[in-house]
């Protein structure tokens, strides 16, 4: 019996094959649509993900920032007070005979010898920018100011450290100037650095130099200089921190 072939199909090609070839391509199209919706799905769940995480990060910051503003308010008061003391301790000894009427540079110097660091909340800040955390923060302008902000921190730490040095440095002359024996004996003991009533007795003093007295004004005139710049740094950042606030707050109230 002689079987006849379809002049349309080439030789050897049956329809067979030809089906299997077309179920074939069909099975490579379902092949590349189930990993490409697949694809879609993951950068869909990882996308939803980082979404969620920068708002759980950018909630956390400004909780962070407005610890750090009150903080930092309380900080600028604190010096603040004290730089009205420097005034007045060295009125004191460029004015008066504080050899004789000491009562007023001992309550001054004791003022002096105070301080208040300023340590940053930046918990939040320090898990953005590890593991490469900044990249969740999706707004430019936002991620511009973080930044700032955060350099600004750095520069306080740092003249806040200077100036908690050139305290130190003040707290050695007067333990070398005044005569806490004295002053015991007058005032309650051990009352030097808290003391509501005020010094009494006029104590006296481990040398009557008047050089002396004179390199604790130079000492107190640098503490007024780092306490300046600290003032400014502190009150600069307090600016960015509440500009900071408001950016977040416009931008992402879904998070706060």
């Amino acid at each position: 019996m002689e079987v006849h072939r379809h002049s349309h199909l080439a030789a050897g090609v049956t329809h067979t094959k030809r089906r299997k070839g077309a179920h074939y391509v069909w099975e490579f199209f379902m092949l590349f649509l189930a990993v490409f919706c697949g694809f879609l799905a993951e950068w869909k769940l990882e996308n939803t993900i980082e979404h969620h995480r920068e708002k759980q990060f950018i909630h956390s910051l400004v909780e962070d920032l407005k610890r750090d503003t009150a903080r930092l308010t309380l900080y600028i008061r604190f010096n603040q007070g004290i730089l009205n003391y420097c005034d007045s301790a060295q009125h004191l000894i460029a004015n008066t005979d504080i050899f004789k009427n000491s009562n007023s540079f001992y309550d001054y110097s004791s003022e002096l010898a105070r301080f208040m660091r300023y340590y940053p909340t930046d918990r939040t800040m320090q898990q953005l920018k590890n593991a490469g955390n900044m990249r969740l923060i999706r707004n430019w302008n936002i991620s511009n100011a973080i930044t700032d902000y955060d350099n600004k921190t750095k520069l306080l730490t740092e003249v806040d450290q200077q100036l908690n040095e050139q305290i130190i440095k003040y707290r050695e002359y007067l333990i070398e100037f005044l005569d806490l024996t004295s002053y015991d004996k007058h005032n309650p003991v051990g009352s030097f650095m808290d003391n509501p009533a005020g010094t009494k007795g006029n104590p006296g003093y481990i040398t009557r130099d008047v050089k002396t007295a004179k390199i604790i004004y130079n000492q107190i005139f640098t503490l007024k200089m780092f306490f300046g710049t600290v003032e400014k740094s502190a009150e600069a950042m307090v600016a960015d921190g509440e500009r900071l606030l408001d950016l977040l707050q416009k931008e992402y109230p879904s998070a706060l």
